[in-house]
Parts: C-alpha cells; sequence; structure tokens
C-alpha cells in the first residue's frame, strides 16, 4: 500500500528553489519521482545506490533525454554525510559499458555482495590514467566507451565524482556540483556537451 503524503519524510532543504527553478526553465520536475525508473540503472558499477531520489529535472537533448536527481544515500529520515546529483541522460548513441572514478567520495561503493564491478584497466592516455580509475571487460572497451573527444572534455571541466556508462546512456556525478539552482544550471546545459562528445565519432 502506497504511503500517504503525510506519513512521507520531508523533502530535502532548497527543494522549493529547484521546483521554482525548473519552472522558470520550463523544465519537467517531479519532487518525489517513481523509483522504478531509477531502479532500472541500478546497480552501479561505481557508486552506491541510493534508497530514494528527490526533486528529478528533466528535459530534452537531441536525440534523446536528460535528467538530474538527488540521490539521498541515508536510510530515510536521517541526514546523509554529504549531498550530491546524478545526471542521466540516455540516447541510442551509447553502445558500450565502462566506469569511471576521479577521487574517492561518500558515494563511492566500496562493498560487493554481489554485481562486483568490471575489473580496473589502463586506457592508455597517460593524463586519463594519471587522474582516473577505469573500470570495463577490457581496456579496448574502455577506450571505446570513454573516446578521446569525452576524455578531454571532463578533463578541462576538472571531472572529480563517477561516470557509468552503458548501452543507451550514461550516468554522470561531478561531486563539486550540489542540488541548487545555482550549480545546477550550467550543467543543464553541458550535458548536451558531454552527450554529444561521447557519441559523436
Amino acid at each position: 500500500m502506497a504511503r500517504k503524503v503525510q506519513d512521507l519524510p520531508p523533502l530535502p532543504p532548497g527543494s522549493d528553489e529547484i521546483a521554482s527553478w525548473a519552472r522558470r526553465r520550463r523544465l519537467g520536475y517531479e519532487a518525489r519521482p517513481d523509483g522504478k525508473w531509477f531502479r532500472k540503472w541500478e546497480p552501479y558499477d561505481t557508486m552506491v545506490s541510493a534508497d530514494v531520489y528527490y526533486n528529478v529535472v528533466s528535459w530534452p537533448i537531441d536525440g534523446g533525454t536528460a535528467a538530474v536527481a538527488e540521490p539521498w544515500i541515508a536510510p530515510l529520515g536521517s541526514e546523509p554525510l554529504g549531498r550530491t546529483v546524478l545526471f542521466f541522460a540516455q540516447h541510442p548513441g551509447f553502445a558500450r559499458r565502462a566506469a569511471a572514478r576521479g577521487g574517492e567520495h561518500f558515494n563511492t561503493r566500496v562493498t560487493f555482495l554481489e554485481n562486483p564491478p568490471p575489473p580496473e584497466v589502463k586506457i592508455g592516455d597517460p593524463y586519463w590514467d594519471r587522474h582516473v580509475a577505469t573500470f570495463a571487460a577490457s581496456a579496448a572497451e574502455a577506450d571505446a566507451a570513454f573516446p578521446r573527444a569525452a576524455r578531454q572534455l571532463l578533463a578541462y571541466w576538472g571531472f572529480v565524482g563517477h561516470i557509468e556508462v552503458r548501452p543507451g546512456g550514461l550516468v554522470y556525478n561531478p561531486i563539486t556540483i550540489e542540488p541548487h539552482p545555482g550549480h545546477l544550471d550550467g550543467m543543464v546545459a553541458g550535458m548536451q556537451t558531454l552527450v554529444r562528445a561521447f557519441v559523436s565519432r
């Protein structure tokens, strides 16, 4: 049986600001999105799966769709160690699977009772391999999943966090971006650029 709204924990601080920002930008918005959509992306290779997601904002990109949401990485009713966002992009140009992590973060997956990640590999790009841990079935698969244009863009952005590519889309967690309109504004525009860097050959 679905719980009544009054029985649910309050929305995270700043939710009203995100809702207002989404309306001004004419973006889709759901305060408490259906978790089933997110479960299709899980388990993540390098990130902890959230108990619940809040404040999903969605918009079209060329050839696909994009969304951003806040994963609540804590039991309901308690505070997480930190707050972050996940960007999702669905696009038919994604055909490979690999994951990458820059740094160690509070939402990094460290225990694997099931679904362990693929092995860590080196792409052969000295800058990328020095700053990012990459996980894929093989070095060739990682190189194809993270093409040079995407690696260069992420390096230019000073990528720290997680990014996972799989057939049909990607999940991007820039750990420096918080669930706040001032942080999200630039990334909404940037997602089209990021997807183009991955799928344009």
